[in-house]
């Protein structure tokens, strides 16, 4: 099995090799996260690489000691793995199972969006590392090791309700349906921005205000939302755009195909109606 989709390797860090002790991996992954919020879903990828590459030197400073970066990897918003002491190396992750289990962290905070790329990538660090270093698919936090909030509340509820070990999806095959449908106000991150440029093709993207497709749910793409479905005859009350349903996505791609399709009809100068009078002959 290849390496995930998109895979941050050490080499790509302007890293050599990690330094730590080998260990052999076998029990697992383990779910970490940052202790302060980082809103790396609102920022550049460059943001993440820079993010990862801070982490490194906190945990190799005075502060810490480390030989290295204390995670084997991380998941970033933008559904990035970065390599962090990579495969067969013990961590300074989680005491107890520093040997014994492989560690990724999600590169976010208490409050950060957690977003559905992100969490994609995680998935296919998880079945990389079961195909490719004989890993079992257990999931589990760092709290199940030691007394500690990481990784956060809402993390740990995804791996206490399996989130983390359901299927991967690989290559960029992921429907319309499962990127899109389940947002809400508030989420952040690229399957945000597909919806976002989906109202923009549907007529709406004044909607979206100035900042346009920033990957930020907020308001205008709420507003842009409900009128995509008032297009095609929803009644479009206040609210509707809060999240998108399985009605609300089926109302949205309608919306699209119909403002596309009058666009093609006016450039070619068609009327809306076509006329028939007198006799018509259909010949077999």
């Amino acid at each position: 099995m290849p390496r995930p989709d998109r895979y941050v390797t050490r080499s790509d860090l302007g890293w050599g090799s990690s330094p730590a002790a080998a260990a052999n991996p076998k029990l697992g992954l383990v779910i970490h996260y940052d202790g302060s919020n980082q809103n790396l879903a609102a920022k550049d990828h460059s943001a993440c690489i820079s993010y990862w590459k801070n982490t490194r030197a906190f945990h190799t400073g005075p502060a810490r000691g480390w030989v290295d970066i204390g995670y084997s990897f991380g998941a970033c918003p933008h559904g990035h793995v970065f390599e962090g002491r990579g495969l067969y190396k013990t961590q300074a992750a989680q005491p107890g199972g520093n040997t014994t289990y492989y560690s990724v962290t999600l590169m976010c905070g208490p409050t950060d969006t957690i977003t559905d790329v992100q969490i994609n990538a995680v998935r296919q660090l998880r079945e990389w590392l079961m195909e490719t270093a004989g890993v079992a698919g257990t999931v589990k936090g760092h709290r199940d090791f030691v007394s500690t909030s990481c990784p956060g509340d809402a993390l740990y509820r995804m791996v206490r309700d399996g989130v983390f070990s359901k299927p991967a999806t690989w290559g960029g095959t992921s429907s319309w349906e499962e990127l899109l449908i389940g947002l809400k106000k508030g989420d952040r991150g690229e399957a945000v921005e597909a919806l976002q440029e989906l109202i923009r093709l549907a007529g709406h993207g004044d909607a979206l205000g100035p900042a346009g497709v920033d990957g930020v749910y907020g308001d205008g793409t709420a507003e842009g939302l409900r009128l995509c479905r008032a297009d095609v005859g929803s009644r479009a009350l206040p609210g509707y755009g809060d999240q998108v349903t399985g009605h609300a996505f089926a109302q949205l791609i309608a919306a699209v195909a119909k403002h596309q399709a009058t666009k093609v009809r006016e450039s070619a100068g068609l009327p809306d109606t076509v006329h028939v009078s007198g006799e018509l002959e259909v010949q077999k």
